[in-house]
C-alpha cells in the first residue's frame, strides 16, 4: 500500500501495490516509483522489482532485472543527477546472523531499460540511498551501521553510527545535512560533516524513513504505525499523527 497524509484529509490510500513496498520517489514524469521487495510473508508475496504508480493510482511493474541480474528485494531508490534511477537491493534476510549475501547498488535508464550493477558491497544490507547537493551518491548499510559515499568509483566511509543506530532510509536537507532514520535508537540522526549534531526522537518507535515536505521533516516509524513531523524552525517540537506508515 502507498498512502499520503494531508492536514485536511488525514491518511488516504494512493495505490495498492501488493507485496512489500519499501521506498518511494517522485519521477521526472510525475509518476511515483516504488521499490517492491516482494513481501515479507508467504501470503503477501509478489514479484520483486520497481513499480510505477501513476496519478490515478494505477500500478505497473516496470523492472524485475537489470543487466541480467534478477532483483531480489529492492529497498530504496533515488533519481541521480545523470537522470538514471539508482536503488539498493540488500538481498537475504534482514538479520546479520543469517545473511551472508552481498548487497547491490543498481542504476538504470528507465527510457532505454539499460542499467548496471554499480557496486557489490558485501553482506551489509545496503538500505537508504540519496544524492548530496553536489551529486555525490550516499547510502546506508544497516548491518555495519555505516553511512557511505561513492568517491571516484570507490566506496568511502562517511560515518559509523553508534550502537543501536542501525540506519534505514535517509534524506538530504537544503542545508546539506543528512537526516538518517536510526531504527533501534528511535530517532532520526542529523549528520553534519560526518558527525551527529542532533537526534530527532520519535518516542519509542522503530524509525524507518524520512523526507522533506516544504520546511518540515516527515518521519515514518513501524512499531506504532505513526507519521511524525518536525518543523525545522524548531526541530525539537514535534507532532505525531496516527495512521499507516509510508516508506
Amino acid at each position: 500500500m502507498v498512502s499520503r497524509w494531508t492536514a485536511a484529509a488525514g491518511v488516504e490510500r494512493v495505490a495498492a501495490t501488493g507485496g512489500g513496498p519499501n521506498g518511494a520517489t517522485l519521477g521526472p514524469d510525475g509518476a511515483l516509483y516504488v521499490t517492491q521487495n516482494g513481501g515479507m510473508t508467504p501470503d503477501t508475496r509478489t514479484t520483486a522489482g520497481i513499480q510505477r504508480v501513476d496519478a490515478d493510482g494505477d500500478v505497473a511493474l516496470v523492472l524485475t532485472s537489470v543487466a541480467g541480474r534478477a532483483l531480489e528485494g529492492p529497498n530504496d531508490l533515488a533519481f541521480g543527477p545523470d537522470g538514471r534511477l539508482w536503488f539498493t537491493d540488500p538481498r537475504g534476510p534482514a538479520d546479520p546472523s543469517r545473511n551472508d549475501r552481498s548487497g547491490r547498488l543498481f542504476a538504470v535508464d528507465l527510457a532505454s531499460g539499460e542499467g548496471e550493477v554499480v557496486l557489490e558491497v558485501g553482506p551489509v544490507f545496503p538500505n537508504g540511498i540519496a544524492f548530496l547537493p553536489d551529486g555525490t551518491l550516499v547510502w546506508t548499510e544497516s548491518f555495519s551501521r555505516r553511512v557511505m559515499t561513492l568517491a571516484d568509483g570507490r566506496p568511502r566511509l562517511l560515518i559509523e553510527l553508534p550502537d543501536r543506530h542501525a540506519p534505514d532510509g535517509l534524506c538530504i536537507g537544503d542545508d546539506g545535512r543528512l537526516y538518517v532514520a536510526s531504527t533501534y535508537a528511535h530517532c532520526v540522526s542529523v549528520l553534519d560533516g560526518g558527525e551527529i549534531v542532533d537526534r530527532l526522537v520519535c518516542g519509542d518507535g522503530m524509525v524507518t524513513n524520512c523526507c522533506f515536505g516544504g520546511t518540515d521533516l516527515y518521519v515514518t516509524e513501524s512499531r506504532r504505525g505513526t507519521l511524525w513531523r518536525f518543523g525545522l524552525e524548531d526541530v525539537r517540537a514535534s507532532t505525531a499523527f496516527g495512521g499507516s506508515t509510508a516508506s
